[in-house]
């Protein structure tokens, strides 16, 4: 699974919007769409915030198994 795929994962399983992500994140809405509809990843310096927001570590986000 891939990091876009596992964050948007946890968005679903926390109950969290898009929207709401972008706020708590300060990631832009429409970056944060573009990680779905295009297939791309974040940049390294929005990991561990997103890590933060969503309450979870990095390993976990990153593992792809």
């Amino acid at each position: 699974m891939l990091i876009n795929e596992r964050i948007y994962q946890y968005l679903e399983e926390r109950g969290m919007t898009q929207i709401e992500f972008a706020k708590r994140t300060g990631i832009s809405q429409s970056t944060v769409s573009d990680w779905r509809r295009k297939g791309t990843n974040p940049s390294a310096d929005k990991i561990m915030i997103i890590c933060d927001v969503l309450e979870g570590d990095l390993q976990a986000l990153s593992d792809m198994k």
